[in-house]
């Protein structure tokens, strides 16, 4: 009680904009308080509301005492008539400070009665109300666009826009936002909102559809939370069909997204959320028709590729000045190297060409970063490539694929731990994603850990079980780990499911040769040799074969060719056969490794 007289006595002596800027202050740190509580414990959304209300109600009769108690304390220090003071001393009896204070715990009580009343009693049982807790409320799953037309170039346009909100989300750093290849697998489902939130571990989840007609566009969307299927946001938008517009209705969504669950838009992230990257809708639509392709199952195909590249040149053609468009080029020209269809010197200098123009055009365009990223390390600059990995993190947290991309980076770097985290955080990110899970179970043996892989690859071939990448890992790993059966099983089946795929060919001859099975590896080989590609590979066979000179050749031959392709071979488990050489440190030493 000598404490609470105390404090009464000191707010007696301050002045009335005092006493406000205190109150003020004290409120914001109640609400910042109710915040952390309500996402730690599953509180309501309309929690804070109610928190606000008591706190507007008190403003009121804390100024209003304020102001008595000083008139009161004015009119004592000059004597008042007795009517006077009678009226004071009756005012003085309702507005004061011990009243004001025990109304204010009286309202904290209250306050807190009706949050251990919902956490008791209101919906879900206790059990169900842990689990809630410890799902991030700011996770969100955004579903795949419904269309209302069936045809391809509307699944694409609404592909495009559902794209082009999960990209603006995800650089909400205080967001959680499952990237595009986990809700894909939901653009057909009969699952409810809380099935689909379980599954992703997600709190919200987002629906819309498109409807594309004539001259106009139609987009409705909703978020909605997941443990009570219930909205907490909902907006039709009817708009003239233009880019300017269909940007606009992408970043309200973010915007509208992100105050719903209270998240933070710093200044910068505020700018690109309102980007307007084109103003022309022909070079729009055959940028998302480009992307709807490269991400279909037969867009890593050589010719999907192609058909890819083709479309986004025809968008940079519409408009040159379409940032995006040169980084889904670059992309394209990155990956019929990185797979093996076309040689470094055919394509990489057509990538870093077309990664720069789009960062002249846009420099916080994230993906025009990881691409160039990606073409510096391919030319061993690996402290710049890394400059550009962080940066594109930086713009776009949430992006699984800068994630993995970045880990491929720091594998070279020989950062095995960083290297593994940026994996799985790129699982977290993208927890459906097969290709997000065969980058985890490649860096884990590549690493060294070969029963992780081996466990990762098995995961993965449950759910398919003729993935020729994860039977490729699975061949690698059990090799390395000694399981020479399993390991050529693994890799011969990889190689009849994917026959094109020049890798393939390369892994199993190396098997072979590490198994002492030396004529049904050089018969591999020769078939690879014809195509006058994949030399790092035919350099870690020969080495395995114990030809260590013809390997040297063909490593000389890869520096000069394609030195992108070394960047990682000190840190290759397959090519220990070649570390005991001591050309291998002049090679490590040349490269800069």
């Amino acid at each position: 009680m000598s404490g609470l007289k105390s404090l009464i006595d000191r707010v007696q002596h301050r002045s009335l904009w005092q006493v406000l800027g205190l109150y003020i202050f004290g409120s914001w740190i109640a609400l910042q308080v109710v915040d952390v509580l309500g996402n730690n414990f599953a509180l309501p959304a309309w929690f804070p509301r109610f928190t606000l209300a008591l706190l507007v109600a008190g403003l009121p009769v804390v100024l209003i005492t304020a102001l008595v108690q000083k008139r009161l304390s004015a009119r004592a220090a000059v004597g008042s008539p007795e009517a006077t003071r009678a009226q004071m001393i009756g005012t003085h009896r309702l507005f004061n400070w011990h009243n004001a204070t025990v109304g204010g715990l009286a309202a904290s009580a209250l306050w807190g009665a009706v949050a251990l009343a919902w956490l008791f009693f209101g919906p879900g049982s206790a059990g169900e109300r842990h689990a809630e807790a410890s799902v991030d409320l700011r996770s969100v799953a955004v579903l795949p666009f419904v269309s209302a037309q069936g045809d391809e170039e509307s699944r694409a346009f609404s592909g495009g826009i559902h794209d082009d909100l999960l990209t603006r989300l995800s650089k909400i750093d205080s967001l959680t936002v499952i990237s595009r290849t986990s809700m894909m697998k939901y653009r057909d489902t009969q699952l409810s909102v809380p099935e689909i939130a379980t599954q992703l571990g997600v709190a919200t989840v987002v629906e819309g559809s498109v409807q594309r007609a004539g001259d106009r566009v139609r987009v409705n969307v909703q978020l909605i939370e997941a443990s009570s299927d219930r909205h907490l946001w909902a907006e039709t938008y009817d708009a003239e069909l233009t880019t300017a517009n269909i940007f606009a209705i992408q970043s309200d969504i973010a915007r509208q997204i992100a105050a719903a669950l209270r998240a933070t838009l710093t200044p910068d992230v505020q700018v690109r959320l309102a980007a307007r990257p084109t103003e022309s809708l022909h070079a729009y639509d055959l940028y998302t028709r480009g992307k709807y392709l490269h991400q279909r199952p037969q867009g890593g195909t050589q010719a999907g590729l192609e058909a890819a590249a083709e479309l986004f040149r025809q968008a940079i053609a519409a408009d040159p000045g379409f940032a995006p468009a040169y980084a889904g080029l670059a992309d394209i020209y990155l990956d019929l190297w990185s797979s093996g269809y076309l040689p470094a010197e055919q394509v990489l200098p057509e990538a870093r060409s077309v990664a720069e123009k789009a960062l002249e055009l846009d420099e916080t365009l994230a993906e025009a970063h990881t691409s160039l990223a990606d073409v510096l390390e391919s030319e061993l600059r690996l402290a710049e490539a890394e400059r550009h990995h962080q940066r594109a993190l930086e713009l776009n947290p949430g992006s699984a694929e800068a994630h993995r991309r970045y880990a491929r980076l720091l594998l070279g770097l020989g950062r095995f731990k960083e290297l593994v985290l940026e994996l799985r955080r790129a699982v977290e990110l993208d927890p459906l994603s097969i290709s997000y899970r065969l980058s985890l179970t490649s860096g884990l043996w590549f690493t060294g850990d070969y029963e992780g892989g081996i466990i990762e690859a098995r995961k993965i071939l449950e759910l398919e079980p003729d993935n020729p990448g994860a039977l490729y890992s699975l061949g690698f790993a059990s090799m390395l780990n000694g399981d020479t059966a399993q390991g050529i099983a693994a890799l011969r089946r990889a190689l009849e499911v994917r026959p094109e795929y020049p890798f393939n060919t390369t892994a199993l001859a190396w098997a072979y040769a590490r198994a002492g099975r030396r004529a049904e590896a050089l018969e591999l080989l020769d078939q690879v040799e014809e195509q006058g590609q994949m030399l790092k590979e035919l350099a870690i066979v020969y080495a395995e074969l114990g030809e260590l000179d013809r390997a040297f050749e063909y490593l000389d031959r890869a520096y000069v060719e394609d030195p992108g392709s070394l960047t990682y071979i000190n840190a290759d488990p397959t090519a220990d056969a070649l570390k005991n050489d001591p050309r291998f440190a002049e090679v490590l030493k040349r490269l800069g490794l």
